[in-house]
């Protein structure tokens, strides 16, 4: 009912609204969640009880994107991904409840707007399956994603196009009906390769540097999408 609410609310009055795609795929981490501390602070304290001194924060944030071990080798290019992947995990699964993983302001609310006026809404994450559900839920986005793609579910992530196009087909869709939501140069590579049209937001990980990764759209807000989306 909640959202219901903040559908009629979203939409404009007697007008008609048409969508310009049929669907939005969103990354999770940098683009629907606020996710900081439960990232960066996976990423620190694996690094730490490793031995190794954390980069500053902005400089983790470029790196964030591929693949958790493509990240680890970038982070610790003389050590084994295999053993930090697995840390960084247990340290997420064990507050996967507890630490503040929050949506980004106007989120669920442009969730809603957008599936109201039609446009079928998914996430794609190089994040596991048990955390990236379990704080999709906990921020409120419960009932709002038709589908939910993680780590698991593709040999590939990003910036491979492999789980962008498995959820298509999922949805029984084809790349140019689809837009591609995310705050990394991978996002923008992968929904590139997919065939997709690509939205870069600038409040992610990385900032307004997502400019240089040339996608076809910039948003600061992403209740932005409501117009870019939605013809009225």
């Amino acid at each position: 009912m909640r959202h219901q609410e903040t559908a009629r609310r979203g939409l404009p009055r007697g007008d008609i609204v048409t969508p310009r795609f049929a669907a939005a795929l969103f990354d999770v981490d940098g683009t629907l969640l606020d996710s900081t501390e439960y990232v960066m602070g996976a990423i620190e304290h694996v690094l730490r009880t490793h031995g190794r001194t954390p980069p500053p924060r902005p400089q983790i944030g470029r790196i964030l994107g591929p693949a958790l071990a493509d990240c680890y080798r970038v982070l610790a290019p003389d050590m084994d991904p295999s053993p930090l992947v697995a840390a960084h995990r247990a340290w997420q699964k064990e507050r996967v409840r507890t630490l503040p993983v929050l949506p980004y302001p106007r989120a669920i609310e442009t969730l809603v707007t957008l599936r109201a006026a039609g446009v079928r809404c998914a996430a794609v994450t190089a994040r596991s399956k048990v955390s990236s559900l379990g704080t999709l839920d906990a921020a409120g986005f419960g009932g709002l994603l038709e589908v939910v793609l993680s780590a698991e579910d593709t040999p590939r992530t990003k910036p491979y196009p492999d789980p962008l196009l498995l959820a298509l087909k999922l949805m029984e869709l084809t790349p140019d009906r689809a837009v591609f939501v995310g705050d990394t140069e991978a996002d923008i590579l992968a929904g590139r390769a997919a065939g997709m049209t690509t939205v870069g937001v600038t409040y992610g990980f990385f900032g307004k540097a997502i400019a240089a990764c040339r996608p076809d759209h910039l948003i600061g807000d992403i209740a932005e999408l409501t117009s870019l989306l939605l013809d009225v």
